[in-house]
């Protein structure tokens, strides 16, 4: 439980908290099953079938599938971001403070639906001492559309991480955002 909620506080570090809406089921294009979740009022992504809506203290609503979940949160600080790929330069740097060890794996930009990319940090962290420590791996797309900088953060145990990773793309490459 420690280590959950010192999880749960470096994510707080990064993002505000909003909630999550769901609706109509659809299938995406590499088959995973999945529905629409209506987490902001501008952005939109597919969430796959097997994981269930949930709540925290820290999260209205977050989805999770075994040890995995999905966190979608926005940052509205009032300011233009210059790019997602700054936003997540800076991101990394304050993840490498609050966690015990941090190793990057990938740093891309990967297109989305619209005509704009989605920044996205791939990486191995350790939360917690030698005696209670978690070892998790950690994929963030970052998008950003005025003054707000949406985040979609997917995690997963090291160890099992690679049973998500095809359903954390997914969520990536479904995100829209609704510029009206």
């Amino acid at each position: 439980m420690k280590i959950f909620l010192n999880f749960m506080l470096v994510l707080l570090l990064f993002v505000n908290i909003t909630g999550c809406n769901v609706a109509d089921s659809q299938e995406t294009e590499n088959k995973i099953n999945s529905y629409k979740a209506l987490p902001l009022q501008n952005l939109f992504v597919d969430i796959p079938e097997n994981y269930q809506k949930t709540s925290s203290e820290f999260y209205q609503e977050y989805y999770i599938c075994d040890d995995a979940s999905i966190i979608i949160t926005e940052d509205t600080r009032e300011k233009q971001y210059i790019s997602a790929y700054d936003y997540s330069v800076q991101a990394l740097l304050e993840y490498r403070n609050m966690t015990s060890s941090l190793e990057l794996l990938s740093s891309d930009a990967i297109p989305s639906n619209q005509d704009f990319t989605i920044q996205t940090l791939e990486f191995n962290y350790t939360i917690g001492d030698d005696d209670d420590s978690a070892k998790l791996t950690c994929f963030v797309g970052y998008l950003t559309e005025g003054s707000s900088m949406y985040i979609i953060t997917c995690k997963a145990n090291t160890d099992t991480y690679q049973n998500h990773k095809e359903e954390f793309l997914s969520v990536m490459h479904s995100a829209v955002i609704n510029i009206n």
